[in-house]
């Protein structure tokens, strides 16, 4: 563990000498090989599958809206 955490630190010294592009494409690079790794099911939502009961409505939100009083914007 400790080698592995000494070779990382050789690496951000490494990749701090570089310019901002060429650290971009290092990200990128890296990013590459962790997606490779996890390989994504892609699903896509169910029409209806969170629907709950009745639908919120203008008032409901109007009731939930904070209306500060003038002490409250003030910080007393």
């Amino acid at each position: 563990m400790l080698t592995e955490t000494q070779a990382l630190e050789k690496i951000v010294l490494q990749a701090q000498q570089l310019s901002p592009e060429y650290r971009l494409r290092l990200i990128q690079r890296i990013t590459d090989t962790l997606i490779l790794s996890f390989p994504r099911q892609s699903k896509p939502l169910q029409f209806g599958k969170y629907k709950s009961g009745k639908m919120s409505t203008l008032e409901d939100f109007a009731i939930a809206e904070w209306r500060p009083t003038d002490k409250e914007l003030d910080g007393e």
